[in-house]
């Protein structure tokens, strides 16, 4: 029978911690400092009525990872991506580009959603699909899987739709059908 030592070690075999965190740890420990910080933000927005999120990238998710370099940030399970401008809810997203400012946003989800604020006349756009990619610095969402985007009396619906935010233009469908319902004014 082996001899069991101080703290339960056996005998003879040394503990596995040498002072250094594994790599995987480490990003995992980035990953949930950048989402503290980025949470105790949100919180004193919350706090405030009506505060807007200037400058914020709110994250809320049952895992966050954020890679050693920084500039690569993977997320799962109830997810919500929030800003000033837009919020995204979905299953899994991974953020291109440094939290608080974007390149892409790509999420998949049973729906991906996205709501876009943008101040214009025609009310804000909500769009929904199995996967989405969001660029915020283009100003563009890209929508694929049973597609619909809704804005002001306005509805697109098909297995594609390539919105473009700042001139309020979509193009739809490179299989199936295409719905476009428009409302008078």
């Amino acid at each position: 029978m082996k001899q069991l030592g101080r703290r339960g070690r056996q005998a003879g075999r040394q503990s596995g911690y040498h002072g250094e965190r594994p790599r995987w740890l480490q990003a995992r420990l980035a990953g949930l400092l950048v989402c503290l910080a980025t949470a105790a933000a949100a919180r004193a927005a919350e706090n405030v009525p009506f505060a807007p999120l200037e400058d914020v990238v709110f994250v809320r998710a049952r895992t966050a990872t954020q890679s050693i370099s920084g500039d690569r940030f993977d997320a799962a399970g109830d997810l919500l991506l929030r800003s000033d401008a837009w919020t995204i809810r979905s299953d899994t997203a991974v953020i291109e580009g440094p939290l608080a400012d974007p390149a892409v946003i790509e999420v998949s989800g049973t729906p991906a959603r996205i709501i876009y604020q943008d101040g214009e006349a025609d009310g804000p756009l909500e769009g929904q699909s199995s996967r989405l990619w969001f660029r915020p610095r283009a100003e563009e969402v890209v929508l694929e899987g049973d597609a619909s985007v809704v804005r002001g009396g306005r509805s697109v619906s098909s297995e594609s739709i390539r919105y473009l935010l700042n001139r309020d233009v979509f193009s739809a469908g490179r299989s199936g059908r295409v719905r476009v319902v428009t409302t008078p004014d």
